[in-house]
C-alpha cells in the first residue's frame, strides 16, 4: 500500500543576469551537472529585485545548492559536483583509494 519514498531532488537556486560571462559557463556546468543527476532549479535574474540585485551584484554568478552549499564568482566544475555530492560516487567503474 505505500510506496518508498524517493529521495527529494536536489533544490537548486542560481543567481544570475544577461551578459555575464561567468554566469553562461556556470549555465554550461549546471547543465552538465543535468546529464549526471536531476534537479529541480530556480533561476534568477538579480535585476528583478533591487534588495537581491544590491546582495548579489558583485558576487554572480552564485549557485546555492540544498541551501547550504554556496559557490560564487569563478565556479569550477570539481566544486560543483562536490556540492551536488557527485564525487564521492566514481563513475563507469573508476574507484579511488581509500
Amino acid at each position: 500500500m505505500t510506496k518508498a519514498k524517493e529521495p527529494a531532488p536536489v533544490q537548486v537556486t542560481f543567481y544570475t543576469k544577461a551578459g555575464c560571462h561567468l554566469c553562461e559557463e556556470a549555465r554550461d556546468m549546471l547543465d552538465d551537472i543535468a546529464a549526471l543527476t536531476a534537479y529541480e532549479l530556480t533561476e534568477i535574474d538579480i535585476r528583478g529585485n533591487p534588495d537581491i540585485f544590491e546582495k548579489y551584484r558583485y558576487r554572480i554568478p552564485v549557485i546555492i545548492v540544498n541551501s547550504d552549499t554556496l559557490l560564487e564568482g569563478r565556479i569550477e566544475f570539481r566544486d560543483l559536483a562536490k556540492a551536488f555530492h557527485l564525487l564521492q560516487y566514481p563513475q563507469s567503474g573508476s574507484s579511488t583509494g581509500g
